[in-house]
């Protein structure tokens, strides 16, 4: 018992008879989305930056609305951002290739690209990384449902976390991607 409660205390998981066991998430997080595909590392220190934002604030409840994501799921929302709101959000340190694609269907076609036409340009881009919820590396989290951003964006930061503000592009969330799980190229 020792082995595992060390397992379970830690956010490892086991498996054993094809049964998954894995350390609940902490009280104050609200899943309105799937943790599965979730690196356990970040689920570990989410937990523990969660468990130091309710000690220093008293909030009771922050809500995870996006966690792993597939790259059909990822073209979904990104066809309902204009072009402003890609750059914004994908362009913070240079202008990637599948933006330039989107901005060019957009004035090619007249119109802007619908799922299908962004799951093309993702899937067949020449390179560039898109997001960490890709791999399981980032959750975004409602800022409606924080009282104090800028303790949760400290304790995020304190427990590995690096994190975004996209309200700036009309987007009502914290992006939170954790820098210990190693960036991947997605393709489909």
């Amino acid at each position: 018992m020792p082995f595992l409660r060390a397992c379970l205390q830690s956010g490892l998981f086991l498996l054993l008879a094809g049964c998954c066991l894995m350390r609940s998430s902490s009280p104050i997080l609200v899943w309105n989305c799937s943790r599965d595909g979730l690196a356990p590392v970040l689920l570990r220190d989410l937990d523990a930056a969660m468990a130091d934002y309710a000690e220093a604030t008293g909030d009771e409840a922050v809500v995870v609305t996006s966690g792993r994501r597939t790259l059909r799921r990822q073209a979904e929302l990104m066809a309902d951002f204009s072009q402003d709101q890609l750059v914004g959000l994908y362009g913070r340190h240079g202008m990637p290739c599948y933006v330039q694609s989107i901005g060019e269907f957009r004035q090619r076609e007249g119109r802007d690209p619908n799922a299908d036409e962004v799951y093309e340009i993702l899937r067949t881009r020449e390179s560039g990384y898109i997001s960490d919820h890709l791999y399981g590396g980032a959750v975004d989290i409602a800022s409606s449902s924080v009282q104090n951003i800028a303790a949760l964006r400290t304790c995020l930061q304190e427990h590995g976390f690096r994190v975004l503000d996209e309200r700036d592009q009309g987007i009502a969330c914290l992006h939170a991607s954790h820098t210990g799980v190693p960036r991947l190229i997605a393709r489909d």
